[in-house]
């Protein structure tokens, strides 16, 4: 049985719910251009969104940032339980398939991950609005393992058209996907939001619905009523009409239930956020992510925590750095310190809910048996 989402002061834990097809492995995030043949509303313009302004990486950049994502994660799965020696590359933008280079930096995925798979397994993904011609989209989907589609209601006839057949490649070729829709609660675009995941539902097309963050993510009690066709009613019962939901509950960006309080046996799509999110938790968000802006070549610990180990907000690491930086953490790994865990210093928790986190050490430290064999 699913509950409203408790009230966050009684929150204690997060922890994602334990499932063979939805288990937290390694998640590589990244950016691998910020040039986007869309120009949503409420798409920023910079390092969250997109930038035509600025030109692609070249290819030898890109190939040196690959090197350092994977010799990062190596060191992230050293203390790793076999059956979380997972990692997941998910390749994104802007959009990233429209980087003249992306096949070849795909196939770079491949054979620089040569090294490694004798050590921990590997998937590759994009996260896409799927609009490349389908010539080429065949091409691309040759080097990688799944693909999430982001369905945008901004988007025109001839781009919707493309994300259509697109889509039904993958479901004909049997490839692993799953659909995002961006809901966007404007009135002229609702509709098509709602029908899309109609149509989804109907098709049986493996979707689900994306609330949107900051001042662009307010709902109608109408809008509230029409997410209860595919979101948990008692769940949505959380959320105040009018008000920006990311500021009330938050859902895993892909999809894992989680579990509050160390119940596992209830597992729920959203979860409660204070006002000042989780500040002052401790978080294994730097077990379980890295974030490569292949543009500007820094690296955080996931795209929207910015929390760093000196409790701090910034970059971990440049692309000058991170060599170095990585060679120290393997460092603390294999001197018995374990892998890191954050102590949260900012006022939003975006991507990274999903990872294990508590008000206090010692009850992250027990989750965290699940997953490493070494503990901090």
């Amino acid at each position: 049985m699913v509950m409203p989402c408790m009230s966050y002061d009684k929150l204690q834990t997060i922890e994602p719910a334990y499932h063979p097809k939805s288990k937290m492995g390694f998640l590589i995030d990244w950016l691998i251009t910020l040039k986007c043949n869309y120009d949503c509303s409420y798409c920023g313009i910079g390092i969250f969104g997109h930038d035509n302004s600025l030109p692609h990486p070249d290819y030898e950049k890109s190939l040196r940032m690959l090197k350092q994502l994977y010799a990062y994660t190596d060191v992230m799965m050293i203390s790793k339980k076999h059956p979380f020696k997972d990692a997941i590359m998910n390749m994104y933008g802007g959009e990233a398939i429209f980087h003249p280079k992306f096949v070849d930096i795909a196939e770079a995925t491949t054979r620089e991950y040569e090294k490694y798979k004798d050590r921990w397994r590997l998937k590759r993904r994009i996260t896409t609005n799927g609009t490349a011609t389908v010539k080429n989209w065949k091409n691309i989907v040759k080097h990688i393992e799944g693909a999430t589609m982001s369905y945008h209601s901004q988007g025109s006839k001839k781009l919707k058209n493309l994300f259509y057949k697109n889509l039904e490649h993958l479901i004909d070729i049997k490839m692993q996907y799953d659909v995002v829709v961006l809901m966007y609660p404007h009135e002229d675009h609702w509709q098509d939001c709602v029908e899309f995941m109609q149509y989804c539902k109907k098709n049986k097309i493996i979707a689900r619905p994306r609330l949107l963050d900051g001042g662009r993510g307010k709902y109608n009690s109408k809008q509230i009523e029409d997410l209860s066709e595919f979101l948990n009613k008692e769940e949505l019962k959380s959320i105040l009409p009018g008000e920006n939901v990311d500021g009330q509950v938050r859902a895993c960006c892909g999809g894992r239930p989680l579990c509050t309080n160390r119940d596992l046996k209830t597992p729920q799509r959203l979860v409660p956020r204070g006002p000042e999110g989780y500040r002052g938790w401790k978080c294994s968000a730097s077990q379980f992510f890295i974030f490569g802006n292949n543009v500007n070549g820094q690296y955080f610990t996931n795209k929207d925590c910015h929390v760093r180990l000196d409790q701090t907000r910034g970059p971990i690491a440049t692309i000058h750095t991170m060599d170095d930086y990585t060679d120290t953490m393997r460092k603390q790994v294999n001197n018995g310190s374990g892998p890191p865990i954050l102590t949260c210093v900012q006022d939003e928790c975006l991507c990274g809910t999903c990872a294990p986190k508590s008000r206090s050490l010692e009850s992250l430290q027990d989750i965290m048996k699940i997953y490493n064999t070494t503990k901090r």
